[in-house]
């Protein structure tokens, strides 16, 4: 069997592919396919070519053609390379996403060297992955219950420190060197989503510049454009850089074509509408939501990378609802914050906040002060519970426009509440309205 003459176990290759073990098993039985966006990787892991690969698996077709995303290394660029059945192969170059990021190779030249690792300390084995993973997942859950500020410092100190000790030792084999390299990018990601949250937008690059080099390094080209698009583009939307966000989630979704898999390019899909709906380019914005939508649509949990797998249609939702309050369309963005906030958990209290100061922000917009008022409210006790200098931003926004209503009793309330239990938003929003 290909896989073991790769060297992979089941739940070995299913790890890399960013799979279950089940779906390994059913693809070697024949009772499932792998998606056409999981072929190009699953060729190169296996060591064969695509045509090696269908006539490998069970009940497959060698008349399917297939776009796949390959790197070339002699000039940094993309080529979507379309394989069909007669054998051709044509090539369209397109800007590699990993371009857009200033020092990408002394980033590479430092990161690589520690990939290397050194003969004379205990190798790295999949229990040292593990355990370091189970730490990302609780970091993570960690920030999206309290923002980043009560836990940024520990993210960076374990990045520095228990990462870079990992980073410096000897891989076991070729997959734990590639699990790892994945999972420091991880960190990276978290890592500069707070610096985000916490208004440190040039830390936030540098980390997302070493999560991009990482993922150069494990291949990775989904997992790359999706930084460039989701990350960097949320990062030049947060900084009001509309055309920085458009260029870069264009390039990513670009390069990623149709070898990421449907919600990755969904999500970088939202990026790109966001981007032209803050540009208020409604039918350009308006098509590219429709067709979010229904790549999502399409998009099967199980068969999704693991680090995509949050993006389901309430995440949808609430890129579609800043969109459509970026149009003045305020009612239809109630009606997406309505889905958005019941599709996502009451864990989620950062996404929460955000969402009810938005609906608070639609309210506004139509005159509606009481039911602007009482998700105010909502978004002051939420932003209350986390460190998060965007919530605090958001319901700001907000406290600042209703300081044109202080003579309406919900609106003076909702200040007072605001005083006392999130003065840092009190602050901000006198200072917005150049009041005192």
């Amino acid at each position: 069997m290909q896989r073991r003459a790769a060297g992979y176990t089941q739940e070995q290759l299913a790890r890399l592919m960013d799979v279950d073990r089940t779906t390994v098993h059913r693809w070697e039985k024949g009772t499932a396919t792998p998606q056409p966006w999981q072929m190009p990787k699953l060729a190169r892991l296996l060591k064969v070519s695509a045509t090696q690969l269908r006539s490998l698996l069970p009940g497959s077709s060698d008349t399917v053609d297939e776009p796949a995303v390959t790197p070339r290394e002699d000039d940094g660029r993309t080529e979507v390379v379309h394989r069909h059945s007669q054998g051709e192969q044509t090539t369209a170059p397109v800007a590699s996403p990993l371009a857009q990021a200033d020092g990408l190779v002394a980033d590479w030249l430092s990161v690589s060297s520690l990939i290397e690792g050194t003969a004379t300390s205990l190798p790295v084995t999949e229990a040292d992955i593990g355990a370091a993973e189970g730490m990302l997942d609780l970091f993570r859950q960690l920030d999206h219950t309290h923002g980043a500020r009560q836990y940024q410092r520990q993210v960076s100190s374990y990045i520095d420190n228990e990462l870079e000790a990992l980073l410096r030792r000897q891989a076991a084999d070729e997959s734990v060197a590639r699990r790892r390299a994945r999972l420091t990018a991880g960190f990276c990601e978290l890592a500069g989503y707070q610096a985000v949250d916490t208004g440190s937008p040039d830390q936030a690059q540098a980390y997302y510049r070493r999560a991009l080099t990482l993922t150069a390094v494990t291949n990775d080209q989904a997992y790359s454009a999706y930084l460039v698009a989701v990350n960097l583009g949320h990062l030049a939307l947060h900084c009001g850089e509309p055309e920085t966000a458009l260029r870069w989630a264009a390039s990513a979704q670009a390069a990623a074509g149709t070898a990421a898999s449907p919600a990755t390019r969904a999500a970088i899909t939202a990026v790109v509408a966001r981007a032209n709906a803050r540009m208020r380019r409604e039918t350009e914005a308006t098509k590219l939501i429709i067709q979010a939508e229904k790549l999502l649509d399409t998009a099967d949990h199980q068969d999704e990378p693991t680090w995509i797998r949050y993006f389901n249609h309430a995440y949808l939702a609430d890129e579609v609802a800043h969109c459509l309050h970026d149009l003045g369309r305020a009612p239809a963005a109630r009606s997406q914050l309505a889905e958005a906030l019941s599709g996502v958990g009451e864990d989620r209290v950062r996404r929460r906040a955000i969402d009810a100061a938005l609906l608070a922000a639609t309210w506004l917009r139509t005159g509606h002060l009481d039911r602007a008022c009482a998700a105010g409210r909502d978004a002051v006790a939420y932003a209350a519970r986390t460190g998060s200098g965007r919530c605090i931003e958001r319901v700001a926004g907000v406290l600042a426009d209703l300081r044109a209503h202080d003579d309406y009793a919900p609106a003076r309330e909702l200040r007072e509440f605001a005083r006392v239990v999130l003065p840092e938003a009190d602050g901000m929003a006198v200072t917005l309205s150049g009041g005192s």
